[in-house]
């Protein structure tokens, strides 16, 4: 016999809805979600640097870049 796992009644089943969600909890905290778009190139090379300093973390590595990023402001 099979059994299912209770879910949450506040569970949500598509993407796009978690995506939302963290989107609207990260505003309201001050903060922001990053999104990147990135082709197989540089892909290749977040994913090396995952797997050298982040044990192959990529929202590690890409985390680690943004801190590397100058203030809002600052001139370079």
């Amino acid at each position: 016999m099979v059994s299912r796992k209770q879910v949450p009644t506040n569970y949500d089943y598509t993407g796009k809805d978690r995506v939302e969600r963290q989107r609207k909890a990260l505003a309201e905290a001050g903060g922001g979600r990053v999104e990147a778009h990135l082709d197989a190139d540089e892909l290749a090379k977040l994913d090396a640097l995952a797997a050298t300093s982040f044990k192959g973390s990529r929202r590690a590595a890409l985390k680690y870049l943004v801190q590397q990023l100058p203030e809002p402001g600052i001139k370079a």
